[in-house]
């Protein structure tokens, strides 16, 4: 019964942290998806630095919705991974979430995380547009592509 209660609130507590006010930055325009940072979400040691993203897939024929994760950059290392990942229709209804922890990967531009490394590892916080949520952001995204 413990193990249910807990996974309840651990979806609940990604669920409702993707839905208060933040400041989603995007870090990354790459060919399969545009990604933002929560920035008021970085936290932790260098080792393991966390913080909510959000991805939009760029295709019009791709995933519709958003998928928010809760990733981990271990700035030493330089490496990232992530903990939870929670997929949401566009409109913010949770169709499903998965839980972690992925491999560790490398930090690289060619993979488009090396922005987003460098926010959270050493607060390059980018300039541009901020976004109030997740669904904000996701929502700006599909539109700007038409869809």
């Amino acid at each position: 019964m413990f193990n249910i209660i807990a996974i309840i609130a651990a979806a609940t507590s990604l669920v409702s942290s993707v839905q208060e006010p933040g400041d989603w930055r995007q870090v990354d325009d790459g060919a399969d998806f545009y990604t933002a940072l929560d920035v008021t979400s970085i936290n932790g040691p260098p080792t393991a630095r966390k913080a909510r993203g959000v991805g939009v897939s760029a295709e019009l024929d791709g995933f519709p919705g958003y998928m928010v994760l809760d990733v981990v950059f271990d700035c030493e290392a330089g490496t990232v991974s992530a903990d939870r990942a929670a997929f949401f229709a566009l409109d913010g209804t949770l169709i499903e979430e998965v839980d972690g922890p992925s491999d560790p990967e490398p930090v690289s531009e060619e993979d488009g995380t090396l922005v987003a490394a460098n926010a959270v590892c050493d607060g390059a916080i980018p300039d541009g547009r901020s976004f109030g949520s997740a669904q904000a952001y996701a929502q700006f995204i599909r539109a700007s592509a038409g869809s």
